[in-house]
């Protein structure tokens, strides 16, 4: 049975969005192709019709995933008040349902560890969607100065923040796991603090 570009092009996004629910909140290496494609009710084979090969499909996650974190910043930004877009996106992404909710969050958090060990198109494809959302804080950031404020570095933001997510996700105590969270915020509002005249 031949189908039209329309219904390939839906179940190739289908399988894209099923592989980065899996692969946050299970990992890369145990999610194998032909359990995800029997999830989705569709054949190991026709996994082929969309993707080279299962590296293939984690760069396309991580490039999709990571420009739909890029926008979502951008958007919060702008509904910030004025010289507080670097700290909406940092009270967001620290939050604690970001935490409790890995397999819809970030794909930094979720899979760099694994990322740094595999093969070329997906760190590739991780680099560039890194860069992205690099971008969208600096935008931010220069928003914020040019109000007054004090915004950290778009990498510095972006380090303390994804590195804070994954150390809350990791430690087995709740309050020491929210403070991580709340310390890592408080950095970004202090930093963002006008500064003394």
């Amino acid at each position: 049975m031949r189908y039209d570009k329309q219904h390939k092009t839906a179940i190739r996004q289908r399988i894209l969005d099923m592989a980065s629910l899996r692969f946050r909140s299970e990992g890369i290496a145990a999610v194998g192709i032909a359990n995800l494609m029997a999830d989705l009710g569709l054949t190991h084979g026709g996994f082929y019709w969309h993707f080279k090969d299962k590296e293939d499909l984690v760069a396309q996650v991580c490039q999709q995933s990571m420009q739909q974190m890029s926008l979502q910043w951008q958007q919060q930004g702008q509904q910030a008040a004025p010289g507080q877009q670097c700290l909406a996106v940092g009270e967001h992404y620290l939050s604690i349902q970001h935490r409790d909710f890995p397999d819809t969050g970030c794909v930094a958090v979720a899979l760099a560890g694994e990322l740094s060990r595999r093969g070329s198109p997906a760190r590739e494809a991780f680099t560039s969607g890194l860069e992205q959302q690099l971008a969208a804080l600096a935008e931010a950031a220069q928003q914020d100065a040019a109000n007054g404020s004090h915004p950290l570095k778009p990498t510095v933001q972006l380090s303390l923040m994804v590195g804070a997510l994954l150390l809350a996700r990791a430690v087995n105590d709740p309050a020491l796991s929210a403070q991580l969270l709340e310390e890592a915020a408080a950095q970004i509002a202090g930093q963002l603090a006008p500064a003394a005249g």
